[in-house]
């Protein structure tokens, strides 16, 4: 692999930052948003000089495992995987797919900028955006109205504790369990049925925004029925590994590649 086509690739990827997300120039950013988003093969190969997929593949691989230094990956055991199989006699150029949410960086020793760029860069250090905490709270699945979740009917009745009508008198104990039962069942905000429907929302596994997909990061569209990623493909019910980005399997405690926590 000629270390031209690894600079072009390099060039390229600043230049599709800078126009998209200049925030990327000094931040995180997942390798799936590489070759998905940034500077997919389809697009840009002719800008890399590569003829086929497998050249392009080769040099993302070579790329993430530190060849030139462009790029540094936040996971070492992820870095020591890519530089493993490089190294290899009969490379699988595509294995960085499996550490898709793996977050890199852009070397700053090799960034070359704009008078241009560095002026903004320089405007979002001096004001940065402060999200108001309130608004944040909001977002929280946990606060979330029901009739926004999907677990009312709709047009069901559902009151807070400041709306609820008042009890026409206090109910008395009773040692009947099923009118005990139904009771309880009265005074939750929500039918039983419903409740038990509960589970946690799409997009808020360990590590990830809610709403967010935990792979590629993009915003997942409010779907109750939303299994997979529209922009990715990826299986929303997989956790990406916080270590080295390999898929957790529900149920698992421990990652199988690398053997980190599924908890960390």
């Amino acid at each position: 692999m000629s270390n031209q086509v690894l600079e072009r690739f390099h060039r390229a990827l600043i230049e599709e930052i800078q126009t998209q997300r200049p925030e990327y120039l000094t931040g995180p950013f997942t390798v799936a948003e590489i070759y998905q988003n940034l500077v997919p093969y389809g697009s840009h190969r002719d800008r890399i000089g590569v003829e086929m997929n497998g050249d392009y593949e080769d040099a993302l691989l070579r790329l993430l495992a530190g060849e030139a230094e462009y790029l540094i990956l936040d996971s070492e055991p992820a870095r020591q995987a890519l530089q493993a199989e490089v190294g290899s006699p009969n490379p699988n150029t595509g294995l960085y797919r499996e550490f898709a949410a793996v977050d890199v960086r852009l070397n700053p020793a090799y960034l070359d900028l704009s008078a241009s760029v560095m002026d903004q860069l320089s405007d979002l250090i001096e004001d940065p955006v402060i999200e108001d905490p309130l608004t944040m709270t909001d977002l929280a699945p946990s606060s979330a109205p029901a009739a926004q979740l999907g677990l009312v009917p709709p047009g069901a009745d559902i009151f807070s504790e400041a709306e609820a009508p008042a009890a026409a008198g206090p109910v008395e104990a009773s040692d009947d369990p099923q009118v005990e039962s139904a009771v309880s069942a009265a005074r939750s905000p929500l039918a039983p049925e419903f409740v038990a429907e509960e589970s946690e929302p799409v997009g808020t596994a360990s590590g990830s925004v809610p709403g967010q997909c935990p792979w590629c990061s993009e915003t997942l569209p409010d779907r109750i029925s939303l299994k997979f990623c529209p922009f990715c493909g990826t299986d929303q019910s997989l956790v990406p590994c916080s270590s080295c980005g390999s898929e957790i399997e529900p149920g698992w405690s421990f990652c199988a590649s690398c053997g980190a926590s599924s908890e960390g």
